[in-house]
């Protein structure tokens, strides 16, 4: 990989995933803007990033497209996890803010 256009485009594919998972887990938008906005940043980087490599085209809109759309996929169902979970009050009641105590 000693091409310069493709470690830049395989850094704006990694901003990409990032922003995705940001504005997901922060609530900046909706679980499906954020998904739909993270599919499309991930699958053009993607795609450039292997038309860089190969040059072949086709090959890189199909593999561009199928890996963009996994990993944005990931990217947003982990945040939703976990923006999900950090809603709920904890289980553990040592862990639960106690009352002020009456005098």
């Amino acid at each position: 990989m000693r091409n310069p256009a493709a470690i830049i485009f395989l850094v704006l594919f990694a901003m990409t995933t990032l922003l995705t998972y940001l504005s997901a887990r922060r609530r900046w938008l909706s679980l499906s803007a954020s998904a739909v906005l993270g599919i499309i940043g991930a699958s053009l980087s993607f795609i450039l990033f292997m038309f860089s490599q190969n040059g072949n085209l086709l090959q890189a809109l199909v593999f561009g497209t199928l890996l963009g759309t996994v990993f944005s996929a990931l990217t947003v169902s982990a945040a939703g996890y976990f923006r999900a979970n950090a809603a709920k009050p904890s289980a553990s009641p040592e862990l639960r803010e106690q009352p002020p105590a009456e005098q």
